[in-house]
């Protein structure tokens, strides 16, 4: 069968590319001929650029030199950066330079089947004066004989009446619908729409199978990894006191490009191997990301999910099949325990609902 598979499958975070790494590693592994519908519209593109000389000229003079200077401190780190995401993507992903659609007026070429998600592909953009996004909820710019939704997520959900009018016509155009929150599927069955809840797609491969991408650790010795997208205040402060608590070293992956931390070893540059090298390695994971979690659970560490705010629905929902809530910390008042996680308990359950979602997945396509 020949497959495609819409999702953010270009955005330079290590999740989003592992997340379309696992969909198509795993929808290979069944014989099908896959291949990521390329849609990446100008906002997308846009969002991920080094240096942007509109928006540069827009901006006031104080800004013009505080990003000048940005430029020229972190110019080299930032498109190193840039670089190492975009060369998992052509060797991993099998994408080109530039992607096949990028006006949102394009019509696909046709496949049998369309599989949509995983990650926030519903969530309201903001970006380039975009919000819903009709290429994601199954419109005819892609053309395919079955439309699939797996693991399909709206993020934080953040919707109004006529939001909610236009999301149960979207999803009518779909043969097949799983979610991967369950606050989602609440929401959905209240519009009137079906819909299973699977898991993310990184749970579909092994972690044998993770484990021949990553690339060993090259930080020796016990340490706590950082994964630090938020940046907020509650996992800083968590940090430094299981840091305290231990007496172990923390490295840190973020977003934000910086030379100097005073409470941890910064990580600017990690290609995705490295990252997953990372995860393995630690003795603890500190995380605010979804896939900082997602990996820490796969890898069988030892974590704790912080400071996420508004954003924590996903982490919740995972953790609450696991049934292992108690990893995730939303208070600033916190006492921490560094318990043991017994995965013996814990990989039974998820195995069950990696089993049912393969299962979804597999009849969806027959």
């Amino acid at each position: 069968m020949k497959i495609g598979i819409l999702t953010y499958h270009r955005a330079e975070n290590y999740g989003a590319l592992l997340q379309a790494y696992a969909t198509k590693t795993y929808l290979e592994s069944l014989g099908h001929e896959v291949s990521f519908v390329d849609y990446w519209p100008k906002y997308h593109s846009d969002y991920f650029k080094v240096f942007s000389w509109k928006s540069f000229l827009h901006s006031s003079l104080k800004s013009k030199l505080v990003k000048l200077n940005r430029l020229m401190i972190m110019g080299h780190m930032l498109y190193k950066r840039k670089h190492t995401m975009q060369q998992f993507m052509h060797e991993q992903l099998g994408l080109s330079n530039q992607p096949e659609y990028e006006d949102r007026k394009s019509v696909t070429k046709k496949y049998d089947a369309v599989i949509y998600g995983s990650d926030q592909i519903w969530r309201k953009q903001h970006l380039g004066g975009v919000l819903f996004d009709d290429w994601y909820f199954g419109s005819d710019n892609v053309r395919a004989d079955k439309k699939i939704v797996y693991a399909g997520s709206m993020g934080k959900i953040d919707t109004d009446d006529s939001d909610d009018i236009y999301v149960k016509e979207q999803m009518s155009h779909f043969d097949h619908i799983a979610v991967r929150e369950s606050d989602l599927q609440i929401y959905l069955q209240r519009l009137g729409v079906e819909a299973v809840q699977v898991i993310d797609p990184v749970f579909l491969l092994s972690k044998e199978q993770w484990e021949s991408l990553f690339i060993p650790s090259f930080k020796k010795g016990r340490y706590i990894l950082f994964y630090n997208l938020l940046n907020t205040q509650e996992s800083v402060s968590f940090v430094k006191q299981l840091s305290k608590q231990t007496g172990l070293p923390i490295y840190e992956i973020t977003k934000k490009t910086s030379f100097y931390s005073h409470y941890a070893h910064l990580i600017n540059n990690a290609s995705v191997g490295q990252f997953l090298g990372l995860v393995k390695g630690a003795e603890y994971v500190v995380s605010n990301s979804f896939h900082g979690v997602a990996f820490s659970l796969i890898f069988e560490k030892q974590f704790f999910a912080v400071g996420m705010e508004g954003k924590a629905n996903r982490v919740i929902s995972l953790l609450d099949s696991a049934g292992i809530n108690d990893r995730y910390i939303s208070s600033t008042q916190f006492k921490i325990s560094v318990s043991q996680i017994n995965y013996k308990i814990i990989d039974n359950r998820i195995e069950d609902i990696i089993m049912k979602s393969k299962s979804y997945l597999n009849n969806a396509l027959l």
